[in-house]
């Protein structure tokens, strides 16, 4: 059994906040592995969960921001990630 560290936690916390919507969705698709979460321990893996959960709301509202201004090069940017180019 894998388990976190605080460290490891910090660090998760702090990238997950530099997602796109597209490697949230990817991100969220490892963590569902079968696999692995026979192998993380089963707080580690709620706190990984809640993370990016919250992640998505940000993602959400920031769409939904971009959308109502019409920004679709922003609502782009904002899933795929980059400069939206």
């Amino acid at each position: 059994m894998v388990k976190m560290t605080q460290e490891d936690r910090q660090y998760f916390k702090n990238g997950v906040k530099t997602l796109c919507g597209t490697e949230l969705l990817f991100a969220i698709r490892v963590i569902e592995d079968k696999d692995l979460i026979k192998v993380i321990d089963s707080k580690d893996l709620e706190f990984m969960k809640k993370e990016l959960g919250r992640q998505a709301g940000a993602i959400w509202a920031k769409l939904l921001r971009a959308l109502k201004k019409l920004d679709f090069k922003e609502a782009e940017r904002i899933l795929r990630g980059g400069t939206g180019k």
